[in-house]
């Protein structure tokens, strides 16, 4: 950090401390609040006041407007910055993300520490342990997502994607012992423990410090490796990746500790939009189903994707062919696309399908060709052939009209040109589609079904 830095950095811990000043001045007088809102909350302002002091560099807007923000501008942008880091490394919506160390270790120690000995501290334990408190890289990444059980010991709150899931008392109660947030657990944070350390050289500071930040290390740790929790990131990875991998066929991993997610709204929206069996008869999506079951699982989970689909006519069901496709390095993965039902299903729908049915118009067609020289007496599969090119061609015309509205030639040409071919393909799909599942029914008539000694035990 350099001289004009610390000078920046020096205003901003100063007006903060004024503010802990102030209101700790009412406290103390056994005085009403002066307000409402987070400018008038102490313990915000010793929260994020106290993130500010440990990772200072990733507060670039704040201390470029250095003495020029008001109380009320200096929170919000505080708390601002604080909550676009969670939503930045979040693989799943609505799951809590932790700190791995408590922002407000050590207490003010930060806040009233000169600003050459509180860096230098802060060297001495990034050194040391690798991280340091704060809302930075080091301190927060994917990792730090965790279900409620893990987190605070307790259900998923109302309007979770992962809400409707009811981890049962005896995991709970079986989690209890990793949960990050206990009571009684101590940070250091109390008045009277850091305020002789406020004067201290930096290797006192540091020494104080250490045995707060390995009690929370090993806390994350051991959180982290909970079979339970394993279970679910396991199996929501490997439901997300049955779909999707980079453009090298590699595994996308959602709890990373990388401190880029370079596909996140990819991995999240298809965590909403993939369908899996709920094991009652009906669907869930993989994040609000699968993933949060596996963390209440009697045993090791076991992710059955074999119904898994994607409704392309619903609103997060476009939103996922919208992210799959317009993102190059991700591609729909074999489980869909290798099966031609799947894929003539899906060439029906808006958006995904006109992106699919355009590029496989002579897949299609070589499949069809090897079901008219097994069938050679079925003319329904040359209807169906013709059919298919026609769909094909629609969806063309639909992909050139996209490309029309979105470059110099305008929506004027673009527009009518995707509503044909909308109207083309959907029409001739459709029609092929019947003809399929017609020929389908006849076939399980005339072919009689083998019952099992099981089946026939079980209708009597």
């Amino acid at each position: 950090m350099d001289h004009y830095t610390k000078e920046a950095y020096e205003k901003v811990r100063l007006q903060i401390v004024e503010n802990i000043d102030r209101l700790e001045g009412f406290q103390a007088k056994g005085l009403p609040k002066p307000g409402s809102g987070d400018v008038h909350n102490l313990k915000n302002w010793r929260r994020f006041g106290a993130a500010f002091a440990w990772d200072p560099e990733i507060y670039v807007d704040i201390m470029s407007n250095a003495g020029s923000m008001s109380d009320v501008d200096l929170m919000k942008s505080l708390r601002k910055l604080e909550s676009g880091y969670m939503k930045k490394w979040s693989a799943i919506d609505g799951m809590p993300m932790h700190h791995k160390i408590a922002l407000r270790t050590g207490g003010d120690l930060g806040l009233r520490t000169p600003v050459d000995i509180w860096l230098e501290t802060r060297d001495r334990l990034y050194d040391k342990f690798g991280f340091i408190p704060g809302n930075g890289p080091s301190n927060l990444d994917a990792t730090s997502q965790f279900n409620e059980g893990s987190h605070l010991n307790r259900q998923n709150s109302k309007g979770s994607p992962l809400g409707k899931t009811v981890i049962p008392d005896e995991v709970l109660q079986e989690a209890k012992p990793i949960s990050l947030h206990r009571a009684g657990q101590q940070f250091g944070e109390k008045p009277s423990q850091y305020t002789p350390l406020i004067n201290a050289s930096s290797k006192e500071q540091a020494e104080y410090l250490e045995q707060f930040i390995l009690v929370q290390a090993d806390r994350f740790k051991e959180a982290s490796e909970y079979h339970r929790e394993r279970w679910q990131r396991t199996l929501f990875d490997d439901g997300i990746n049955e779909f999707v991998s980079d453009s090298n066929g590699n595994r996308i991993n959602s709890f990373s500790k990388q401190t880029i997610l370079e596909h996140q709204p990819t991995i999240k929206t298809l965590g909403n939009a993939i369908q899996v069996p709920d094991g009652k008869g009906g669907f869930t999506s993989l994040a609000e189903g699968a993933g949060a079951a596996a963390y209440g699982a009697p045993t090791t989970p076991k992710l059955d994707l074999s119904n898994a689909y994607i409704d392309t006519n619903t609103r997060i069901g476009k939103k996922a062919a919208l992210e799959v496709s317009k993102n190059g390095a991700l591609h729909w993965a074999n489980t869909l696309l290798k099966n031609p039902a799947v894929r003539r299903g899906i060439v029906a729908a808006p958006v995904v399908g006109t992106l699919i049915g355009a590029g496989t118009v002579e897949a299609n067609a070589a499949e069809r060709d090897e079901e008219i020289e097994a069938n050679p007496d079925d003319p329904t599969l040359k209807a169906n052939k013709v059919l298919d090119q026609v769909a094909g061609w629609g969806d063309r015309t639909s992909l050139a009209g996209m490309a029309a509205t979105a470059t110099g030639v305008g929506a004027p040409v673009g527009v009518p040109a995707v509503a044909v071919g909308e109207t083309v393909s959907t029409v001739a799909s459709t029609m092929s589609m019947a003809l399929d599942a017609g020929r389908g029914y006849l076939k399980m008539l005339k072919t009689p079904k083998e019952v099992t000694e099981e089946e026939l035990d079980f209708a009597i």
